[in-house]
């Protein structure tokens, strides 16, 4: 593009010169000759008011040439006198006769070699004068062509690290609007596509995390099943399996729904107390086979309008978390407390360092080498139902729901 730039600046330049230099050697060529002729004549006169002043008999040469310039010749005819001032010039030869009627003529010769000379500078002029603007285009064009790649490589630099995967790349101001606009647009875009990378790994992270305790719980109750002999006694554990395949057809359609559109679906009437209960009673075989205990402690009716998925999805990060990093009894609390329906989760473990309260729930923080994406999640999955999650003490979370308003 720098040469292609280049080259047709200087075309331009080189035609707009030669559109106007050739008729401008041509006008001053003939300039030239005119003025040549013009001078001729002009001696000729000279010689002509001269040759007035003299009698035919006191004609001479030699009393002429005072008249006649250098390298010149004259014919001098006076009534029947003739005079030759001069000698002839060789090759091309220009002529001109003076204005004088009183009986003399004079006409004197010179050279066209003057002429031919005359005009060579001309069209050497216009020819230098092509160079050297021609040059001054070639200059100018090198200049602009750099002002114009320079914003165009700021471009493709920039292209090249979005396609190489840097999403922080920016091009920033450039020096011409119009690529301006265009850089504009790619940062914009750059933005766009770094949300949705962001998106696409949150939530491959979020399916990872979620997936991996249904189905360990599955797992469990799988192995379970395998040492039953009683089939009333594997029929019921077999459909308390399928539960937790239902529950985890459930988070997967949540996660998408939460990848896709950023919520996890439209609220609707639900009572928090069961299920508070019913994830009491599908993780207390998992707290069991660990060793440990699971009390659920829930007020009989907590009516609440949210997005059952997404407090379902909190709780079971707040359980598995109890389950994974606390220890003793665990306790599911689920109440009414000033207006809010409240499900906390407590154990007796030593809870969160106070160092860390603050950035608990933020996101890769963790106390105990984990990944840090489960309670990053679970806030955003209350705070999307307009709930909040928050650290009571350092071994308590509690999910607060503002109660439904019941019409009277």
């Amino acid at each position: 593009m720098r040469r292609q730039l280049i080259a047709t600046t200087a075309l331009i330049a080189l035609a707009a010169i030669l559109v106007l230099g050739i008729p401008l050697g041509i006008v001053e060529s003939a300039r030239a000759r005119g003025d040549a002729l013009g001078r001729l004549e002009r001696e000729a006169d000279g010689i002509a008011a001269a040759v007035d002043d003299r009698t035919p008999a006191r004609l001479s040469a030699a009393a002429l040439s005072p008249w006649l310039r250098p390298g010149h010749a004259a014919l001098v005819v006076a009534d029947s006198t003739r005079v030759r001032l001069g000698r002839m010039p060789t090759g091309s030869v220009l002529s001109a006769r003076s204005g004088a009627t009183q009986g003399v003529r004079v006409t004197v010769y010179a050279s066209a070699a003057e002429v031919a000379h005359r005009r060579r500078q001309v069209w050497l002029l216009v020819g230098g004068l092509a160079i050297v603007g021609t040059a001054a285009a070639v200059a100018l064009a090198v200049l602009q062509a750099r002002r114009f790649i320079r914003p165009l490589q700021r471009l493709v630099a920039t292209s090249d690290r979005l396609g190489a995967g840097d999403f922080s790349a920016r091009t920033g101001r450039l020096e011409l609007p119009e690529l301006d606009r265009v850089a504009a647009a790619l940062d914009a875009a750059a933005v766009q596509i770094a949300q949705l990378v962001g998106r696409q790994r949150e939530f491959s992270a979020n399916v990872s995390h979620q997936l991996r305790t249904p189905l360990t719980a599955m797992r469990l109750r799988l192995d379970e099943l395998a040492t039953l002999e009683d089939p009333a006694a594997a029929r019921e554990e077999l459909e308390a399996t399928l539960r937790v395949a239902d529950r985890l057809e459930r988070t997967v359609t949540d996660l998408l729904a939460l990848a896709r559109a950023g919520d996890i679906g439209r609220p609707r009437d639900v009572d928090l107390a069961d299920l508070a209960r019913e994830h009491a009673a599908a993780w207390q075989p998992v707290f069991t086979r660990a060793g440990r205990t699971l009390r659920a402690d829930v007020d009989a009716s907590l009516p609440a309008r949210v997005s059952p998925g997404g407090v379902a999805q909190a709780l079971d990060v707040l359980l598995e978390n109890a389950l994974h990093h606390g220890t003793g009894a665990t306790r599911l609390h689920a109440a009414a407390l000033d207006g809010r329906s409240v499900l906390a989760v407590e154990d007796q473990g030593a809870g969160v360092p106070s160092e860390l309260e603050h950035a608990i729930f933020d996101r890769h923080v963790s106390t105990a080498g984990s990944t840090g994406l489960g309670l990053s999640l679970a806030r955003a999955l209350v705070e999307a139902d307009g709930g909040r999650l928050v650290l009571a003490r350092p071994a308590r979370f509690e999910i607060i729901v503002p109660q439904r308003r019941v019409d009277t």
